[in-house]
């Protein structure tokens, strides 16, 4: 049986919600053929993101993991292509904790890429007329961190096997009294629309061998 581990974040930054932890909890009631699934909310915090993220992939030991996280102000799914060895916070974290410019992992690589399938991924929710890009960059926040981290574990430790950060807009009522440079309301997404690409991406990944 597949092990297929699924993580959001907790709210941030003055929101009460954060779409993803909405979305983990949902998948509580999901289920994937041949598969055992782990839904975890992480804290965004850099330190405890870090430590939790690695107690969970020690103990669990997935083949597949889809991390996600809110992008807000993004129109559509990202399926973020690259994660970058550094922590550059635009705000503190949950902890108040905001680092300047420095390394995830001193001895990592500078970069590293997805191993899920991104392309795939695009063409599947596009088909599916879900509005969805390619994203070169995940940030520096604790949605990069966490992305560069699992993608090491997996290459220094084997786990997860597959690994990859999706990213999400605003929902719409969180927009609400949310405007753009231009007066106007930040782009968002259904619930309902998310749920449903996050479960296309599920079942594409879960497709590779």
């Amino acid at each position: 049986m597949k092990k297929l581990l699924v993580t959001g974040f907790e709210p941030f930054g003055g929101d009460r919600i954060n779409p993803t932890q909405v979305i983990i909890n949902a998948l509580k009631e999901e289920k994937f053929e041949d598969t055992q699934m782990f839904l975890e909310v992480l804290p965004v915090a850099f330190k405890n993101a870090d430590e939790s993220l690695k107690e969970l992939i020690d103990r669990i030991k997935p083949d597949y993991a889809v991390l996600l996280g809110l992008a807000g102000g993004r129109s559509g799914i990202s399926i973020e292509r690259v994660a970058i060895n550094i922590m550059d916070a635009r705000i503190p974290d949950n902890e108040n904790y905001q680092p300047k410019d420095e390394p995830i992992r001193k001895d990592g690589p500078s970069a590293y890429f997805s191993t899920l399938p991104v392309r795939e991924i695009l063409f599947e929710l596009r088909s599916k007329g879900i509005p969805t890009v390619i994203s070169n960059s995940a940030g520096l926040y604790v949605c990069n961190e966490v992305m560069y981290l699992s993608l090491y574990y997996s290459d220094k430790f084997g786990y997860p096997v597959k690994t990859g950060f999706i990213h999400v807009p605003y929902f719409p009522e969180q927009v609400v009294q949310k405007f753009s440079d231009s007066g106007q309301n930040l782009p968002s997404m259904s619930f309902d629309l998310q749920l449903r690409a996050i479960k296309l991406i599920i079942e594409k990944t879960l497709e590779m061998q």
